[in-house]
């Protein structure tokens, strides 16, 4: 995936302006350098453009992203009645370049303490998510009706609708890879109530194990069994939270024969022991 930028989980883009344009002519992108990012959508039509040198050819239903800094161009290319829609925004200065390039995996659902420290991976150019005009008209008349908090809501929205870029660049070459990554998690969350058992995952999904391990590794940054152990854990925090099970019965209910290493495993993973996890589920 060719790459435009980064941001990062806990950070969202801040939004200077959206709208919409459309051309009755012949049309020639402004020649400038610009102190923000440009996200560019065509509806109809196409737009030609060059970045540093580097010339692109928007199609309808397409995007492109052009940097902030860098000179960006057009020739008379881009053909009338051709019809687009901009954000112009930046992100914020970030220096904490130890963030992870990949995201917590979707069976999880509890916060432990680094879940957020990871980047999120926006496509330089590719094709739009269906929606994508509709979720645009809807920004705009938000845009011109005054509302408390308005530009942070759109904000928001526009990080939403970046997060569906990232999600769908995924369907491209790397698709076959998270598909593996979701069949290993289905799997892994059908068996939580024992250790981890390698033999039993090659024999379901009938491949090598060095070959599953190594995709997997590679599709999420970590490997199955601490995948399979923060699933037990999640697991763990559920039980906490709707029976009456003390820390041995959860232990010994999730396949953990001793339950002081149990407690070691979650104090690791979620920064705290489990007896003081488990307290702010009780009910004065």
């Amino acid at each position: 995936m060719d790459t435009f930028t980064e941001l990062t989980a806990d950070r969202f883009p801040l939004i200077r302006d959206i709208g919409r344009n459309r051309t009755d002519n012949l049309y020639t992108h402004p020649d400038r350098i610009l102190d923000y990012h440009v996200f560019l959508y065509v509806a109809e039509g196409s737009m030609q453009v060059i970045e540093e040198g580097t010339s692109y050819v928007v199609k309808e239903k397409e995007y492109l992203f052009l940097n902030k800094n860098q000179h960006h161009w057009g020739l008379p290319e881009t053909p009338a009645e051709t019809s687009w829609y901009w954000i112009h925004f930046n992100t914020l200065s970030d220096d904490r370049k130890d963030y992870n390039a990949y995201t917590p995996l979707p069976e999880l659902e509890y916060y432990y303490p680094d879940h957020y420290e990871y980047r999120v991976a926006l496509p330089k150019y590719g094709v739009a998510p269906i929606g994508t005009e509709q979720q645009f008209l809807s920004m705009i008349k938000e845009m011109q009706e005054p509302s408390i908090h308005k530009m942070t809501r759109i904000s928001l929205n526009v990080f939403q609708f970046f997060l569906d870029l990232n999600a769908a660049a995924k369907d491209g070459p790397a698709g076959a890879a998270h598909r593996l990554t979701e069949r290993v998690m289905a799997i892994l969350a059908a068996n939580l109530e024992q250790p981890f058992d390698a033999a039993h995952l090659q024999a379901q999904l009938n491949m090598n194990y060095s070959y599953i391990s190594s995709s997997f590794k590679k599709s999420t940054g970590q490997t199955i069994v601490e995948a399979h152990t923060k699933l037990r854990l999640s697991k763990a925090i559920e039980l906490m939270r709707s029976s009456s099970l003390n820390i041995a019965e959860i232990s010994e209910q999730l396949g953990y024969q001793n339950p002081f290493y149990f407690s070691r495993v979650f104090k690791k993973v979620f920064g705290e022991p489990p007896s003081s996890f488990m307290r702010q589920f009780y009910r004065l």
